[in-house]
């Protein structure tokens, strides 16, 4: 049954366990065809696409299950940081500010924004995300 979820995780975690994360991917892709709404396969095969350097689709995925990953804070952050690894920091500052509206207290999501800031040259604001990281621990 391809749309039972516990065994599609099973499966999941059996390939990763045995290195092979190909068809691990493959899985997990298959799965969200189905149901994009299941965010955790999403940030999944984001991660084994980033592992191997496609950044462009790892957004791709990511973007695919983003409406059902409005209030998830690691997802907004990590689509956050996948955008700015794209080079796109203006949409990257955005998806981080979702990031620190939902988890205020977790700094690596208030670097990120600092860091794309920067590089957008809004030092100002910047600097203001930079001190919230480092007052976050």
């Amino acid at each position: 049954d391809g749309s039972h979820i516990a065994a599609r995780q099973m499966l999941v975690k059996l390939l990763l366990e045995a290195r092979r994360p190909d068809e691990a991917a493959q899985v997990l892709q298959e799965g969200l065809q189905g149901q994009p709404a299941q965010i955790g396969w999403a940030m999944s095969l984001a991660r084994l696409q980033v592992d191997r350097g496609d950044f462009p689709a790892a957004w791709q995925t990511l973007n695919h299950s983003l409406p059902a990953a409005g209030n998830n804070a690691d997802y907004q952050g990590f689509a956050a940081h996948v955008l700015q690894r794209l080079g796109r920091h203006r949409e990257a500052a955005e998806y981080y500010q979702a990031a620190t509206r939902l988890a205020p207290a977790e700094g690596r999501w208030w670097l990120g924004l600092g860091l794309v800031l920067e590089a957008e040259g809004r030092t100002v604001e910047a600097r203001d995300a930079l001190l919230r990281a480092r007052a976050s621990g």
